[in-house]
């Protein structure tokens, strides 16, 4: 196990040289979070299970070809039974770990408590070391340790995240116990953490039957996508033609004076929102089956072209979708000139698709489907490439075995 102490001293050294100039206060590293997987552009943290099955928490880097577990014990299994101080794994009280970032010489991160007797479980926000010592609490959500989290962002100093609730954890006025219970319906909320204050502030909370969503926040507007059904479920097991309509909206609120506004059938494209811009809004016309762009200064949606949620990427530059189901092309799509191109699509060993791919910067981080045991690996490759259709540069990750 030194090896994998030496590796960690090499990837801690690429961390801090990348994210020391940073500060809480101003911008972060660019990254794309979802769930335990946090992208940059030289480097990715991901979560990968040891002989137990434990999540361990591990880092990626592009400039030496080399995975690590971000654990700086010498002679650590990364495992609880025989190194419980291992920094890599959660604790024992911690349901799920999600939106790592590094910031400074600090790792920063989202954590479900687990309900206790004597508590009914908490979101937490985290700080610690980036071996993942030393760890303090900056916010904690209370009655939140089921919920499921959509989306995380860091912005201006902030943790911006949305989750929903369809079950929780109550205490009994009578007899004080915790008991389970499931909700009618979902509670949705968009909140914000400021990392230096732990300030927790509700930017949106919503209860309708299966409401969910996600969003960002630009110069003080919010903008964000939500759904939801009116009819309650009927505890069947649904098919498409059985399912009940679903409402989607995509919504705009000055943080200024809380007004609103909302379109009705229309949602932002690119769920968590990874690069964005007023000017930039792709949109999804469900009513027609269109992808558009939304132009601010006249509230319209611009038609781009036909499509039916076949799979969609975009870096603010570039999009890439599969317009339908039996498309042979992928289109792309040029922000800047509004020209659309017809790309052949990736035939190479693994099983490609657009909604599983993240562009920073100058790299594609794609997640991929081996064809051999169909697993799910990490790789990359260069955005002009990709964007252009050149996938025969997609280089498979060093994962860290455990």
């Amino acid at each position: 196990m030194k090896k994998i102490s030496v590796l960690f001293i090499a990837a801690l050294s690429l961390l801090l040289c990348s994210c020391s100039r940073n500060e809480i206060e101003g911008e972060f590293d660019e990254c794309v979070i979802s769930q335990n997987t946090t992208w940059y552009e030289d480097g990715m943290f991901y979560e990968t299970a040891n002989s137990e099955g434990e999540p361990v928490l591990c880092y990626y880097s592009k400039t030496n070809d080399r995975s690590a577990v971000m654990c700086g014990m010498p002679e650590c299994t990364h495992a609880y039974k025989t190194s419980p101080g291992c920094g890599a794994l959660k604790e024992r009280d911690t349901f799920t770990r999600e939106g790592y970032n590094r910031v400074g010489d600090k790792l920063y991160f989202l954590a479900l408590q687990s309900p206790t007797e004597n508590s009914t479980g908490s979101l937490d926000f985290i700080e610690c070391d980036i071996d993942g010592k030393n760890q303090r609490l900056v916010a904690s959500i209370e009655n939140t340790s089921l919920a499921f989290i959509n989306t995380v962002k860091y912005i201006d100093g902030h943790v911006l995240f949305s989750y929903y609730q369809n079950c929780g954890f109550v205490e009994d006025e009578n007899t004080g116990k915790i008991e389970f219970v499931n909700y009618e319906k979902y509670k949705f909320y968009i909140k914000r953490i400021d990392i230096s204050t732990g300030n927790v502030e509700t930017l949106v909370s919503r209860e309708e039957y299966n409401g969910r969503g996600g969003g960002t926040v630009y110069q003080n507007t919010l903008y964000y996508n939500y759904s939801y059904n009116i009819e309650p479920p009927t505890g069947e097991l649904l098919t498409f033609e059985t399912a009940p309509k679903s409402y989607s909206g995509f919504y705009i609120r000055d943080l200024s004076t809380g007004e609103e506004k909302g379109y009705k059938d229309i949602s932002a494209m690119g769920e968590s929102y990874e690069y964005f811009s007023p000017d930039g809004i792709i949109c999804y016309d469900s009513e027609n089956d269109k992808l558009c762009r939304f132009v601010p200064e006249t509230e319209t949606f611009n038609n781009i072209a036909h499509y039916n949620m076949n799979g969609y990427t975009a870096d603010g530059k570039n999009a890439l979708f599969i317009q339908s189901s039996d498309s042979e092309y992928w289109t792309g799509y040029d922000f800047e000139t509004g020209e659309l191109t017809q790309l052949q699509p990736y035939a190479g060993d693994f099983d490609i698709h657009p909604n599983l791919t993240h562009t920073v910067g100058n790299t594609v981080w794609l997640e991929v489907v081996s064809a051999d045991d169909s697993s799910l690996r990490h790789a990359y490759i260069d955005r002009n490439d990709f964007f252009a259709g050149k996938f025969e540069n997609i280089k498979l990750i060093k994962e860290v075995e455990l």
